[in-house]
C-alpha cells in the first residue's frame, strides 16, 4: 500500500507498517449539553457548602423536610410516652416537690439542662436523615428531584442499617453522658459537694468535646450506607477515612450551619410565640369565669406551642442533614476525584 495515500491509510503501531484505514465510528449528531445541577460538581469553598444545603432544602422539600417531620414526630411520640409513664410512676415526689421552693428551682435547672442534653442526644436522628437525604442529593447533581417515596423506594435492602446506625449513635452519645455523669453521684453520696459540683462541670465540658468529636469523625455514617451500601461497620471506617483529612473545615461548616440554622428558625419563631402567649393571656383574663374555657384556651395554645417546636425542629434537623450530605460528597470530590465521575455520568445520559 503506498505510503502516500495517507487519507485511506494509517500506521499500525504495533508492527510499524502502513495499513488500511478503519472505518470511522457514526456519527451521534448534536446532543444537548448535560444540566447544570443544583450542585455544582466541584470542591465547594466553606461558604457555598452552608448555602447550598439550604439550596437543597428548597430544591426536594418533600423529602427533606417530609422526611424529617416524620421523624420527629415519631420521636416526640416516643418522648411523651417516656415523660407520661416517669410522671405517673414519680406523681408523690412530684407533689413533695412542688411545696418546696428551693427544691423546685435546684429541679427546673435540672430540667433545662436535661433539655439541652437531650437535642444534643437527638443528634443521632441526622444519621437517619441523611441517609434518606443523601439519595436525593447525588440526584440533584442531575438537577433531578427526588421525592420521599422515590427515595424511601431506593433504599431498600439499607433501611434496617440506617436505623441501627441511628441507634448505635444515640447509644454512644447517651453512654458518654452516663459515664462520665456517673462520678457526680458517687460524689453526691459521699456527701462531697463541692467535688460534685466541680467534676459535674468538668464533665459537662468533657462529654461536649468528646459528643462533637465522635459525632463529627462519623458524621457520614447515614450517607455511606445509602449511597454505598455499606454495611454500619464498614460505614463506620468508611466515615472515619472521609474525615481524616479536612477535619476543621468540616467541623466549622456543620457547626456554623447548626448555629445559624437554629438562630433563622428561632427568628422566625420566636414572634408567632409572642403572638400565641399574649392570645393566652386575652383570653385567660376574658374568659376567668368560666374554667372549662380556661381549659380549652390552655390546650389550644400548649398544643399550638408544641406543633411549632415540631416544626422548628424537623426544619433544622432538615437543613443540618441537607448540609451533611453536601460535606459527604463534597469530601469525596476532593480525596477521590468523585466530581470528575459526576461529570462522566451526567454525560453518559
Amino acid at each position: 500500500m503506498g505510503q502516500t495515500n495517507a487519507w485511506t491509510s494509517e500506521v499500525d503501531w504495533h508492527t510499524g507498517r502502513w495499513q488500511r484505514r478503519s472505518p470511522s465510528p457514526p456519527s451521534r449528531g448534536w446532543q444537548p449539553p448535560p444540566p447544570r445541577g443544583l450542585l455544582p460538581k466541584r470542591p465547594l469553598t466553606f461558604i457555598e457548602a452552608l448555602d447550598s444545603g439550604f439550596r437543597l432544602l428548597r430544591f426536594v422539600p418533600t423529602l427533606s423536610i417530609g422526611s424529617s417531620l416524620i421523624v420527629f414526630s415519631l420521636w416526640s411520640l416516643l418522648l411523651t410516652a417516656i415523660g407520661a409513664l416517669i410522671a405517673v410512676q414519680f406523681l408523690p415526689f412530684f407533689n413533695d416537690l412542688s411545696g418546696n421552693e428551693d427544691a423546685a428551682s435546684g429541679f427546673i435547672a435540672l430540667a433545662q439542662l436535661g433539655s439541652v442534653a437531650l437535642s444534643l442526644l437527638s443528634l443521632g436522628l441526622a444519621h437517619l436523615l441523611s441517609g434518606i437525604i443523601a439519595t436525593g442529593t447525588r440526584a440533584s447533581f442531575g438537577a433531578r428531584r427526588t421525592t420521599l417515596s422515590m427515595a424511601w423506594k431506593s433504599l431498600s435492602g439499607r433501611r434496617l442499617r440506617l436505623i441501627l446506625a441511628t441507634l448505635l449513635m444515640s447509644g454512644i452519645n447517651l453512654g458518654l453522658l452516663l459515664a462520665l455523669t456517673a462520678p457526680t453521684l458517687l460524689f453526691l453520696g459521699a456527701d462531697s459537694a463541692i467535688l460534685a459540683f466541680v467534676w459535674a462541670a468538668l464533665a459537662a465540658l468533657l462529654w461536649f468535646v468528646a459528643l462533637i468529636w465522635v459525632n463529627l469523625r462519623l458524621a457520614f455514617l447515614g450517607s455511606a450506607i445509602a449511597v454505598e451500601d455499606l454495611s454500619v461497620r464498614a460505614g463506620i471506617r468508611r466515615s472515619w477515612k472521609l474525615t481524616a483529612r479536612g477535619f476543621w473545615r468540616m467541623l466549622g461548616q456543620l457547626a456554623l450551619g447548626y448555629f445559624l440554622s437554629n438562630q433563622l428558625v428561632q427568628l422566625i419563631i420566636t414572634p408567632i410565640v409572642f403572638v400565641i402567649s399574649v392570645l393566652l393571656g386575652v383570653g385567660m383574663t376574658t374568659t376567668a369565669e368560666s374554667t372549662t374555657a380556661q381549659a380549652a384556651i390552655a390546650i389550644v395554645s400548649v398544643g399550638l406551642l408544641l406543633a411549632l417546636t415540631l416544626i422548628s425542629s424537623a426544619v433544622l434537623f432538615a437543613y443540618f442533614a441537607c448540609l451533611v450530605t453536601v460535606c459527604f460528597f463534597d469530601q469525596q470530590m476532593r480525596s477521590e476525584g468523585l466530581d470528575l465521575v459526576l461529570i462522566r455520568a451526567e454525560e453518559d445520559r
